[in-house]
């Protein structure tokens, strides 16, 4: 065997050398992504920051449950200005200001399906570490900021904790080492009731130095942070690898908050709306812990390498942003929305929207031009050709067919080979895509949880099913035909198709980017690119006659087309015993007809092939793989591992199975669409074993428990008491848990032994679709209890909540309430929609602008004081009902309630003020161990009493 020969068995377009080169390219891209996605360790070289003391800071922090509606939280707060004072008083450039003045009011439906107004007293504190350059002292700065609040049922470790602990270190950095511009931190209070911090924070003299923000937040419980939204693209400069060593962000988490796929916020949203420019910086894995116990030190994913990841990608970033010009938006130009995406967690690649739009314009009008006159340049070529043999390519070497049916069937069987060849792509696409909606629909209705603990094996099974829909269909052969063509030509025909699906999903992807201002799509700009290119260059192949393109045979040859009328050529579709295609030639006879010879020829199977032909070409599918595989397989491959990430724990939460399984086989299927044009001589072996991928992984999935200790199922809890009219007494409390449906009545309401026996009321829940509340009554044992610092925690003669309303017109009252130890009120109207409302010694503020009165009304009114136990009185207006009205339809019909979170569980080593829960109690203790408790609602409990006026 020649060297020629010895390389061809190895690089040509065969089964063995396609499928090698394809395994070898996937296992690159999903190791590398991967590993990348994995945390970044620590290094030697903190860069002036000191992770010891940040991580014993986060200790003190996250010690233990700390919301709002806590004396715990002044714990925390302490802590801070203990922390950062003694900071100050080394560096006078360093000025603080605990805001005990600052308050807001302003109208919202956020995280409730009732729109609601709220006041909140702020408590803030506030630290300014004025910059070296004058001009940036009063406007031109940066604010950095994180709540330090935690809901009440988790210590919040990554929510807000880890945030807090790096905006400390990044204020001792900046105390040394003095920025250009005046940097402000926002340690703010209240985030999780409705992101009230950031809200009164804008009422403070230093919220207008500020012209751009980075806010630290935390949606899960460790993992890697992602930097996920971005107000433009000028302080997105900030997070290039030239100032964060490992950027992790995509334009994706954004675009899911825009079109409210993500149903939650951050104080990024209230920055945004007060008009500075700024980036969302967040955790996002371990959705599960979120919120719960598991938030915690022990808990959270990570550990010290967590924290880190924050700290040193919000010291870079920060770095860029108190002192690069660059990074700061132009006031005179014009505000770019961004496109943003890294690359292994060492580049990240940052375009405008605009420009992305210029570029899909361009490719869908200039690349199938361009295709076009390539594949025409090789038609002319080849009719050059058959002019200058001047010999008619007549197949009885006479001009006049021997029988017009013969060859009337011979050329039906040609056009049905070219036929299939066309076609085959978008017949495989099409069944793929109906597979995947089988697999969807079985996931749906069998296990719709299992994506919760086993989310990469729910994307094997789909990428293996988009695999074996995709490879059986493109290299099927069409034998009744009798002409295959050869796999050079199968795969430039391919390739073609798939260039005109790319084509039809750009022009989806412009029009959506255009009208909706969609960025994610970007993947398809990239992939559309890639096929071109493919296309380009297989086309060239063609146009130079390269080996499987050779140009017509002349007549007379023993490589004619046509033999006596009907016998042709066809490439063997049957594979050797290595599973490599056959490159030997069958010579078919036709029917004995009336011309068919007494003695049948002799049938040619293994003609020797010339010296340029038989084992395909050299190179070029090479060239193209390496075009149309690799780059949109790993930009799909980033998406679908930080989506996985992002989403699979989201269904407790309430979000649709339906459409979380589709994005999972949306994204196996474009993981897989790339490698099909080289797909026709993958392995049989490698198809086998993709087979058997597919049987296991599904059959595992769907018949798996989906929840477990380290991935548990949250549910939610909120109890609600109806008190005497004294205040003093209870007439009922019932208790309420939300989750799934599925688990509810079969496996967590009946370990509650306040359930035995009592009758269980369920309902579709009201703000978390999909999921289920089941309330049942309680017994005086299992009464929750407010305590309060100062007063017996027995005396039942102190009312936990007292009001007065005094009606002042025929739409207009002046209601006061107070609750016993507690800084939460309510006030609800449930026959009138509030038009109106402001509290009374708040100087008449009015509702902060943009957060206006809707013009339907509200229906409640949320009351947040600084101080404990303090009475608020509020003035409201209603939309009356008019003249016609009864004496029995002008009653007004309301509730007022407090709200309490202190329980004993949460309390031990610090914040103890005789609050008690039994009933939450009682679900941490009898849930399963695949089973963990969150609030439902602003407060663990609620009471309150009815009113008419």
């Amino acid at each position: 065997m020649s060297i020629r020969d010895r390389l061809r068995s190895v690089f040509a377009f065969n089964t063995i050398p396609t499928t090698v080169l394809l395994v070898l390219v996937y296992a690159a891209i999903f190791s590398t992504v991967l590993v990348t996605d994995n945390l970044p360790s620590v290094p030697r070289n903190t860069r002036g920051l000191d992770l010891d003391q940040a991580w014993s800071d986060l200790h003190q922090v996250s010690a233990r449950p700390h919301p709002f509606n806590s004396h715990a939280n002044d714990l925390v707060r302490d802590f801070i200005l203990d922390r950062v004072g003694n900071i100050a008083s080394r560096h006078p450039h360093v000025t603080i200001d605990y805001d005990v003045v600052s308050n807001a009011s302003w109208a919202t439906g956020l995280f409730s399906t009732r729109p609601r107004a709220v006041y909140q007293e702020g408590n803030n504190v506030l630290v300014k570490v004025e910059g070296t350059d004058p001009a940036f002292r009063e406007s031109g700065g940066y604010l950095l900021s994180a709540h330090y609040d935690s809901v009440s049922t988790a210590p919040g470790t990554t929510d807000d904790s880890m945030g807090i602990v790096t905006l400390l270190q990044m204020v001792e950095q900046f105390a040394k080492h003095r920025p250009k511009r005046t940097v402000v931190f926002n340690f703010n209070n209240n985030e999780e009731s409705g992101l009230n911090g950031a809200h009164t924070f804008l009422q403070h003299p230093w919220a207008d130095i500020s012209d751009v923000f980075l806010n630290l937040e935390g949606a899960a419980a460790g993992g890697r942070p992602v930097m996920f939204r971005a107000t433009n693209i000028a302080p997105l400069f900030s997070w290039t690898s030239n100032h964060v060593p490992h950027p992790h962000a995509n334009v994706i988490f954004a675009d899911a908050f825009s079109r409210g796929v993500v149903r939650s916020g951050t104080d990024y949203s209230v920055y945004e709306q007060a008009g500075l420019d700024g980036l969302d910086f967040a955790f996002y894995k371990g959705r599960s812990r979120y919120h719960t116990q598991y938030d915690s030190i022990s808990g959270m994913q990570g550990g010290k390498e967590a924290l880190w990841a924050m700290m040193e990608a919000t010291h870079g970033a920060s770095l860029a942003l108190a002192n690069d010009d660059a990074v700061h938006a132009q006031p005179l130009r014009r505000q770019e929305r961004p496109v943003y995406f890294e690359l292994f967690g060492a580049a990240l690649v940052v375009f405008s929207l605009e420009a992305l739009f210029i570029t899909n314009v361009i490719l869908l009008s200039t690349g199938p031009i361009l295709l076009l006159l390539l594949a025409n340049s090789k038609r002319i070529v080849r009719l050059s050709r058959s002019i200058r043999s001047r010999n008619p390519a007549h197949p009885n070497g006479s001009g006049i067919p021997e029988n017009m049916g013969e060859r009337a069937l011979a050329a039906l069987k040609r056009f049905g080979s070219e036929f299939w060849s066309l076609t085959k792509f978008w017949v495989a696409l099409a069944i793929s895509i109906g597979l995947q909606a089988a697999l969807i629909a079985g996931y749906v209705h069998l296990n719709p949880f299992i994506i919760h603990s086993l989310p990469f094996l729910v994307f094997a099974s789909a990428s293996s099913l988009a695999y074996l829909s995709m490879v059986l269909v493109v290299s099927f052969p069409c034998n009744l035909c009798g002409i295959v063509l050869a796999p050079e030509q199968q795969k430039l025909s391919i390739l073609l198709q798939l260039y005109g699906l790319t084509w039809v999903l750009l022009v989806f992807s412009t029009v959506v980017l255009r009208s909706a201002e969609i960025g994610s799509t970007y993947f398809i700009t990239a992939w559309n690119v890639c096929v071109l290119l493919g296309c380009i260059a297989g086309l060239v192949e063609a146009t130079t006659s390269a080996p499987g393109f050779e140009a017509e045979p002349e007549v007379g040859s023993e490589r004619a087309s046509y033999v006596g009328g009907a016998r042709y050529q066809a490439i063997s579709t049957e594979e050797d015993g290595d599973g490599q295609q056959s490159s030997h030639r069958l010579i078919e006879d036709p029917e004995p007809t009336e011309t068919t010879p007494l003695v049948p020829h002799q049938h040619l199977r293994t003609p020797t092939p010339p010296p340029d032909e038989g084992q395909g070409a050299i190179g070029w599918w090479i060239l193209q793989l390496l075009l149309v595989v690799p780059l949109p397989a790993i930009l799909v491959f980033h998406i679908a591992v930080m989506l996985l990430g992002a989403t699979n724990q989201t269904l407790t939460d309430g979000n649709s199975p339906a459409s979380t399984y589709s994005m999972v086989s949306l994204s196996a299927l474009l993981l897989v669409l790339p490698m099909s044009p080289f797909s026709i001589n993958a392995h049989r072996w490698l198809t086998l074993l993709v087979l058997a991928i597919f049987v296991l992984s599904t059959v595992y999935t769907w018949v798996a428990f989906p929840f477990s200790q380290h991935a548990p199922l949250k549910v939610y809890f909120v109890q609600t008491v109806n008190l005497t009219t004294s205040g003093t007494g209870i007439e009922h409390a019932t208790t309420a848990i939300t989750g799934p449906k599925q688990f509810l009545a079969r496996h967590i309401i009946p370990e509650f032994p306040s359930a035995f026996g009592k009758p269980v009321s369920c309902h579709d829940a009201l703000d978390k679709v999909g999921l289920q509340t089941c309330e049942w009554e309680v017994d005086a044992a299992m009464a929750p209890s407010p305590g309060g610092k100062g007063t017996p925690y027995n005396d039942t003669d102190m009312p936990w909540v007292s009001y007065y309303v005094d009606r002042k017109g025929s739409n207009s009252a002046r209601i006061t309430v107070q609750g016993l130890n507690t800084r939460f009120c309510t006030l609800t109207l449930d026959n009138r929609r509030i038009s109106k409302v402001s509290v009374v010694g708040d100087g008449a503020k009015g509702l902060q602008k943009g957060y206006d009165m809707p013009a339907e009304g509200l229906s409640e009114i949320q009351l947040w004081s600084r101080d404990f136990g303090k009475r608020f009185e509020v003035a409201v207006e209603w939309k009356d009902g008019g003249a016609s009205e009864s004496k029995a339809e002008d009653e007004v019909k309301g509730r007022v309630s407090c709200g309490w979170d202190e329980h004993e569980g949460a309390t031990i080593g610090g914040g103890q003020s005789g609050g008690k829960i039994p009933s939450l109690e009682e679900v941490v203790s009898f849930l399963p161990e695949w089973a963990v408790v969150s609030k439902s609602t602003s407060a663990l409990f609620s009471a309150g009493m009815v009113f008419e006026v």
